[in-house]
């Protein structure tokens, strides 16, 4: 049961920290959007569909919080949906695979991620700019930093996404039933 409300949980969660309880304690140019990395992991971890349904739950509730409809929810929707696309043949690292597969999977995964916030940090910078027609190079160092930091905490914050979605691993022998079909 716990397997299904959790990226509700997650993304109520997260956006409630965005708006309510982050702002309280630190409002400077370093601050993550928590309820990106919770749309991203739950595209990586769900699949396209559930990353398109969560980033537009998390969109809309920021969108309705901040005033401003469809400034959060386009760029969550996109990002929820291609990041589950993009990865979505790709096999979850385990300790089976060899160094050079776990480094190979880990990297796809972060280079998309980097790449899809890199996009959602310059659209952002753009709409900044078009609303107060000011622009300095510190933003897109800013820009940068906020960039990797997010890689990095989607990255670290990804195992223990995966325990939460995924549940706990079976320990069992392959699978097998235990049980004996008759046959009449």
């Amino acid at each position: 049961m716990l397997k299904r409300i959790a990226p509700l949980l997650t993304v109520l969660l997260s956006v409630l920290l965005d708006t309510a309880v982050i702002p309280v304690f630190y409002c400077g140019r370093f601050a993550l959007p928590l309820s990106l990395i919770v749309v991203i992991l739950i595209g990586v971890q769900l699949g396209r569909t559930y990353g398109l349904l969560y980033g537009t739950i998390a969109g809309l509730l920021l969108d309705v919080t901040a005033g401003t409809l469809g400034m959060k929810l386009f760029p969550y929707i996109a990002i929820g949906f291609l990041i589950g696309f993009l990865l979505d043949q790709q096999p979850e690292i385990d300790r089976s695979m060899d160094r050079i597969e776990r480094l190979n999977i880990l990297a796809i995964r972060m280079i998309w991620i980097a790449v899809l916030v890199a996009v959602y940090e310059v659209v952002m910078l753009l709409l900044q700019y078009f609303s107060t027609a000011v622009f300095t190079w510190v933003y897109v160092g800013n820009l940068a930093i906020r960039v990797a930091l997010i890689t990095v905490l989607t990255q670290l914050l990804h195992p223990v996404f995966h325990r939460l979605y995924a549940g706990k691993a079976s320990r069992g022998g392959g699978g097998r039933s235990t049980r004996e079909v008759k046959h009449f």
